[in-house]
């Protein structure tokens, strides 16, 4: 499964372009302010993406990856694979932790870490399960962005869920 967590605004869209896609995508919290989850089956991602509304956001957003400050070294290389993925579609990806306190890089608009390793939700999300540890547990990254950057972060997460695929 995948967990998107948005606006309400977001979440309305997000059910919309699904049913136009033929996925029944439910949001119990309808019209609650604040951001809450959705979940959909990996896969639906690819479907409901390219039904949403474009607008006016960067093509290529500042995006950054946590790299040395991710205690488990599986978790840590998944967030690096996804980094290097985007990469590759023409992104620059900053690593945040370079450069220590001292010499912080800007603020990025999406940020790749692990699920567990950043407090939940507190911004629109997308937790992607990229695989499996060794232990046979899913190794899950999070994409999270800033206010204004929710549609570039669903497009990067389904260029995440297709890669895994």
């Amino acid at each position: 499964m995948v967990a998107i967590a948005a606006t309400a605004r977001w979440r309305a869209r997000i059910v919309a372009a699904a049913a136009s896609a033929g996925i029944t995508l439910a949001d119990p919290l309808a019209g609650v302010p604040g951001i809450r989850v959705l979940t959909c089956a990996s896969g639906d991602l690819g479907a409901i993406v390219p039904r949403l509304t474009r607008n006016a956001e960067p093509a290529h957003p500042a995006i950054g990856a946590h790299s040395d400050s991710i205690a488990d070294r599986e978790l840590r290389d998944a967030v690096a694979d996804v980094a290097a993925l985007l990469s590759l579609h023409g992104n620059v990806v900053l690593d945040l932790d370079a450069g220590g306190r001292r010499h912080r890089p800007p603020r990025p608009d999406v940020v790749v870490s692990a699920v567990m390793d950043r407090p939940q939700w507190t911004e629109p999300a997308v937790a992607l399960p990229v695989g499996r540890d060794r232990r046979g547990g899913p190794l899950t990254v999070a994409l999270t962005a800033g206010p204004g950057f929710e549609r570039t972060l669903l497009e990067l997460a389904r260029l995440v869920e297709t890669d895994a695929a």
